[in-house]
C-alpha cells in the first residue's frame, strides 16, 4: 500500500434484524459472519437502513456514554442498498476483530452505525431503468443521456447524504440519548463519485473512503465518450452540463491550497483503486490525488491494488475497516 499522511453501536431505538439478504456486489468475506442488526427507517419518504454490530446490539444501555460514528456506505451504478449488505457484514466482522484485540479497553472505543440507501433511480427508488445504463452499440441498452444521468444521480445522492446528516440524529436519538461524534462517507464506483462530492461540499464529513471512484468527471466521461466514438459536446455532453461540472466537481475546488479555500483541508481520506480497472482507471484520479493537500491535520492514504479491476475487493474491505477503526472509532 502506498500511503501518504499529511501532518453503533447501540441505538435508542432497537435495531432489530430484518430479512434483507440477496445478491451482493462481489464481496467474498461475508460467509459465516454474523448478520448485523438492521433497522429501516423512513426519512421524508427516503428508506434508510441502519446497521449495528450484532454483538453490541441495539441496546441503549450498552456503552451508552460512548460516541457514535455513522458511516454511509454507498453502492455503485445499477446496484442497490440491498446488494451492499454483505459488505456491511464484512466491515463489522473486521471491526469486531480489532475491538477484541484492542489493548486500550472497550471504554476508549466508539460505536459504529453503518447506513445504506438506494442511490437516486436505483433499487426501490427506480423510475427509469435506462437512465442507469451507459452508452452502447446495442439500441436496447444505449442511454443517450448517460453523461447527464450519471452526474445527476451522483450529485443528487451526495445531497441525500447531507440531508440525512441534518435529520438522522433526530430519528435515531430523539431524546438525545447518544451523541454522533463523527460522520464518515464511503462508496464504491458511482458511490465513490458521490463520496468525493460529499467530501468537497459537506464540512461535517471529516473522513471519506472513495472506492474505485472518480473526482474528475469531465476527464472520465470524455474518455468514455471517445471509446464509443462520440464527440465531446451536445447532445451527449451539453454545454450546460459542462458548466455545472466545472462549477461543482471536486477537481474544480482549490484542492492544492493551504488555506480555508481548500475544502479538503484537515480531512482524512483513504483512496482505494484497482490497478486493472478499465471502467474508472486510476489514471483519471492519479494527478488529483497526488496533488491533494489535506494539511497537517489531515490524512491521505492511497492503495492501488495490483491485479484488481473495477471491484471492491476483500483487501479493500479490510483497508476500509482499518481506516475507520484508526481514524474514527479509537481516534
Amino acid at each position: 500500500m502506498a500511503a501518504g499522511t499529511q501532518a453503533a453501536p447501540t441505538c435508542a431505538m432497537p435495531l432489530s434484524e430484518n430479512d434483507g439478504g440477496g445478491a451482493t456486489e462481489n464481496s467474498k468475506l461475508g460467509k459465516g459472519s454474523k448478520k448485523p442488526h438492521k433497522k429501516t427507517i423512513v426519512v421524508a419518504g427516503l428508506p434508510v437502513n441502519v446497521f449495528s454490530d450484532p454483538e453490541i446490539g441495539g441496546r441503549a444501555e450498552v456503552n451508552a456514554n460512548a460516541g457514535v460514528v455513522v458511516m454511509f456506505l454507498l453502492h455503485g451504478r445499477t446496484g442497490s442498498a440491498r446488494r451492499m449488505e454483505t459488505y456491511v457484514t464484512d466491515i463489522f466482522e473486521e471491526i469486531r476483530a480489532r475491538r477484541a484485540a484492542y489493548l486500550g479497553a472497550q471504554s476508549g472505543v466508539q460505536d459504529l452505525l453503518i447506513v445504506t440507501i438506494d442511490q437516486r433511480n436505483h433499487g426501490k427508488r427506480m423510475v427509469d431503468e435506462r437512465a442507469n445504463m451507459g452508452w452502447s452499440t446495442d439500441p436496447a441498452k444505449n442511454n443517450e443521456r448517460h453523461a447527464i444521468d450519471m452526474y445527476a444521480i451522483q450529485t443528487g445522492t451526495a445531497q441525500d447524504v447531507s440531508f440525512l446528516i441534518d435529520f438522522l440524529p433526530s430519528y435515531l436519538f430523539p431524546r438525545g440519548e447518544r451523541m454522533i461524534s463523527q460522520w464518515v462517507c464511503a462508496g464504491r464506483s458511482l458511490g465513490g463519485h458521490s463520496t468525493w462530492i460529499v467530501l468537497r461540499n459537506d464540512p461535517r464529513v471529516k473522513i471519506g473512503i472513495p472506492i474505485i471512484g472518480c473526482l474528475d468527471y469531465l476527464t472520465l466521461i470524455s474518455k468514455r465518450g471517445k471509446a464509443h466514438k462520440l464527440p465531446f459536446g451536445p447532445p451527449h455532453i451539453p454545454d450546460s452540463l459542462v458548466q455545472v461540472i466545472k462549477r461543482a466537481d471536486p477537481v474544480a475546488a482549490p484542492y492544492t491550497a493551504s488555506d480555508d479555500s481548500n475544502p479538503f483541508l484537515g480531512k482524512k481520506i483513504l483512496v482505494l483503486s484497482g490497478q486493472e480497472d478499465k471502467t474508472v482507471p486510476w489514471s483519471v484520479a492519479k494527478d488529483f490525488v497526488e496533488g491533494l493537500n489535506v494539511g497537517e491535520q489531515g490524512v491521505k492514504e492511497v492503495m492501488v491494488e495490483p491485479g484488481i479491476g473495477h471491484d471492491f475487493s476483500p483487501v479493500m474491505v479490510r483497508e476500509a475497516a482499518r481506516f475507520v477503526w484508526e481514524h474514527a472509532l479509537i481516534a
